[in-house]
Order: C-alpha cells, then structure tokens, then sequence
C-alpha cells in the first residue's frame, strides 16, 4: 500500500538529517502524524524562528541572535586568546567548560571523503583575525579524529608565520569522540593542559 505523497514528502525531509535514517525518518514522521497538532505546528514553528532570528557573527562565525555575537560583544572576555572550534556546539561545550576567551568557527573541517576543502571553512577570515592583532594565543581546539588532526595540521601550517602562540588542545579527549561529547571537566582539563605547536 503506497503512503500519501504528503507523508512521503515528510519522511524525505526528515531522511535528510544528520543522523537519521530511512527507518527513523518514518518512526519520527509517523509520530509527528499521531501527536495532537499543536505538537506538530510547535514544532514548524520553532524551526521557522530559529531560521528567521539565527545569524551567523561576521568576526567569530558562531550562531546567535545579534551580529556580532554576545562572545565577541562582551568586554569581559580575554580578547588575546582565540580558540578556534569546528563547529558552534563546541563553542556551547566550551563555554559549560568555562572557557572565558573569544572563540572562531571553521563552520566545519577539512573532509577529503566529503568534499571539504580549506576554501569551504572559515580559515581565511581566521588568518586575517589574527594577523590584525590583538591576539596573542590561538589555541586548535578540533576534534581529536582523522579530519581534526588534519584540520588542525593545515591551520599550524597557515598560521605558523604569523607572530602569536599556537597551541593544541590537550589529550584528555579521547581519541576519535567529538568535543560535544564528553564532560565539561574534561573540556576544562583539555584548556588547561593545551600545548605549543611547533
């Protein structure tokens, strides 16, 4: 028995993201169909606002409300330190860990197997971050896997001329885990324990 063209169209939509499979595509779009219809409009709703009030900051590259973001807006924070993240959920992971410098987003890492290249991330802007001044200490805070090791190895090489401390995140992250997954006191202990690169 075929589905409507409807409920395909939502199982489709929801295939697309990241994570979800065939299986719990149709398991998510058949519980959106079964809920009251408020659960569901909630749903559209908050997905269209996010869409509509989310920007990205035009210095760090992380997701907020304002451009700048209220990192980089905030007087408070050690503007000599720069860590640079992957993705704006480490950014969130970071600051549960307490970390109290100013932060930039590669919006991604370099991926050979997807097709992602330097050009695709935010490295350029970076160099040029750091080459106005300013800053002191760039702290590589990819994750700990293949792509991140490579991520990282490109920006030594990119900043290696530039006059700041480059430092690399600690091993406290294990091995092939990604930054949103593990404690805020490891995430801490993996500051603290940064080392010079170079």
């Amino acid at each position: 028995m075929s589905r409507p063209k409807s409920v395909e169209r939502l199982i489709e939509s929801l295939g697309r993201l990241p994570g979800i499979g065939p299986k719990t595509s149709e398991r998510l779009a058949f519980h959106l169909l079964r809920a009251e219809p408020k659960v569901a409009r909630e749903l559209a709703e908050a997905i269209v606002a996010a869409r509509n009030s989310t920007r990205v900051c035009p210095t760090c590259f992380n997701l907020d409300e304002v451009a700048p973001c209220s990192i980089c807006a905030d007087e408070e924070r050690d503007r000599s330190r720069l860590l640079v993240v992957e993705d704006p959920r480490d950014v969130a992971a970071f600051e549960t860990a307490g970390y109290r410098g100013l932060y930039h987003v590669l919006q991604g890492r370099v991926s050979a197997l997807e097709g992602i290249r330097a050009e695709d991330l935010t490295v350029k802007p970076l160099v040029e971050r750091v080459r106005e001044g300013g800053v002191t200490e760039v702290c590589l805070a990819t994750n700990p896997d293949l792509e991140g090791e490579g991520t990282a190895s490109l920006l030594a090489e990119r900043l290696r001329d530039t006059p700041v401390r480059l430092t690399r995140i600690a091993r406290g992250i294990p091995a092939g885990s990604t930054i949103v997954q593990v404690s805020s006191a490891i995430l801490a202990d993996a500051i603290e324990g940064r080392r010079d690169l170079g």
